[in-house]
């Protein structure tokens, strides 16, 4: 089975890159000893100046997301000091709290990009420890064609992401540095997956899912799992693991065509659109006899329905509130709750504590030391035909602006969104 038949996008997979000509491959040969020093040379291959996406203007209490708000400038091609590389950004995932981070108060400033993309990058040129010449590695990145990264990110002119505490010390070792996120691909993973795929399974979305399967588990095919956010990205992986191990399980869509979705595309036993009227009755329907395992990714009055249906017991693993990040978006009919982090509500919480569930809420990061053990799991998933990719690619630099606005305008992405830079 190919690549691209365990994938689903909808609008296109990354292609291999075209070969390069003899002009390019004698220049490579020629310049190949002189870039790991520092030097110069490499700009022969290389643009002198770097595409870059900013923000324009601050996004307001409305929620409005428009062309306005992006502004396309070139740079000078930045020179690398030592312990950084430079890379050239191949793709990036978009995370539901981009738009956040458009607002006046949030870390994207106007005039700058987003630099907390986390992206599939190639390293150009390199006077850091850990990343090489050639490699392929995930980085944090801005809308930018090209930019400077480094192993270290404690480091204050490097940009987002942070030292490891002493309880990280596997991962430093694992990684060559001291970020849990920043990292170079196995070559084996490169010759099984395009990059698309590498930062939707093996990203962060896949190994949320990984971890918080596990960790709510042992899976059991007697277990009746409940799956929210299923047409997203982290959903989509996780409903796929869980019915991997022979449960029934549950997902759910905004709308019939995309709860349809999740029974055709992902195969689960039922799917259930959590806007409906009587969303109520149909949990007890699909559930006759409870709830055991919820796993949840948007919080709010879906969330609370699915919890007064969960046995005693029970297993709760919450990753995020969607519903919080979406609430502009949410039917107008809706008592959306004041959510807690991780989408929480009092009646969530009181709930859990009642009928002594079991709550699992923390941040992939935490289990970083763990990656090896996931990528082998999930590739296992992966070549076996049980667990494939959903993303949404969305190809051209020159689209990003647009790309990060399908996000929020309703057209409602399946899957984890990305941006690949070159068409």
């Amino acid at each position: 089975m190919t690549t691209e038949s365990k994938s689903v996008s909808r609008r296109g997979l990354f292609g291999a890159a075209g070969k390069a000509t003899l002009v390019a491959g004698i220049a490579s040969s020629i310049t190949a000893p002189f870039r790991s020093l520092g030097g110069v040379a490499w700009a022969a291959e290389t643009p002198k100046t770097v595409k870059k996406w900013i923000l324009a203007k601050n996004v307001g209490d409305d929620n409005k997301l428009t062309l306005d708000h992006f502004k396309l400038v070139e740079e000078p091609m930045p020179q690398i000091k030592q312990g950084e590389a430079l890379v050239k950004v191949i793709l990036c995932n978009i995370h539901a709290n981009t738009r956040n981070l458009m607002k006046a108060k949030g870390s994207t400033k106007v005039g700058e990009t987003d630099k907390t993309n986390y992206s599939f990058a190639k390293v150009i040129q390199s006077r850091d420890k850990t990343f090489k010449e050639g490699d392929s590695i995930t980085c944090a990145a801005g809308w930018n064609t090209y930019q400077t990264t480094s192993s270290d990110l404690s480091r204050e002119d490097v940009g987002a992401g942070h030292g490891a505490p002493r309880e990280f010390a596997l991962v430093e070792e694992l990684n060559g540095s001291n970020s849990r996120t920043a990292y170079v691909f196995r070559p084996v993973m490169l010759k099984q997956f395009t990059p698309d795929v590498l930062m939707d399974v093996y990203g962060t979305s896949g190994l949320t899912a990984y971890y918080g399967v596990r960790e709510c588990g042992p899976i059991m095919p007697r277990d009746r799992i409940a799956v929210s956010g299923t047409t997203g990205s982290v959903g989509a992986m996780a409903a796929q693991i869980c019915k991997a191990r022979g449960a029934y399980v549950v997902g759910f869509g905004g709308g019939a065509e995309r709860a349809k979705w999740v029974v055709d595309t992902l195969k689960m036993d039922k799917g259930l659109d959590y806007r409906a009227a009587d969303i109520d009755a149909q949990l007890k329907a699909a559930f006759p006899d409870g709830i055991d395992v919820y796993i949840d990714g948007t919080g709010g009055p879906l969330s609370e329905a699915v919890a007064k249906q969960m046995n005693r017991d029970g297993r709760y693993f919450s990753y995020g509130g969607a519903a919080q990040i979406y609430k502009d978006l949410q039917p107008t009919s809706s008592s959306m709750a004041q959510a807690k982090e991780f989408g929480m509500t009092d009646l969530i919480e009181k709930i859990i504590k009642d009928r002594h569930i079991k709550l699992e809420a923390w941040n992939q990061a935490v289990w970083a030391q763990d990656r090896i053990e996931a990528e082998n799991k999930l590739s296992q998933l992966m070549n076996t035909g049980k667990l494939k990719a959903i993303n949404t690619v969305v190809k051209g630099f020159e689209n990003i602006p647009k790309g990060v606005m399908s996000q929020y305008d309703g057209s409602n992405p399946y899957g984890k969104l990305q941006l690949q830079y070159e068409a």
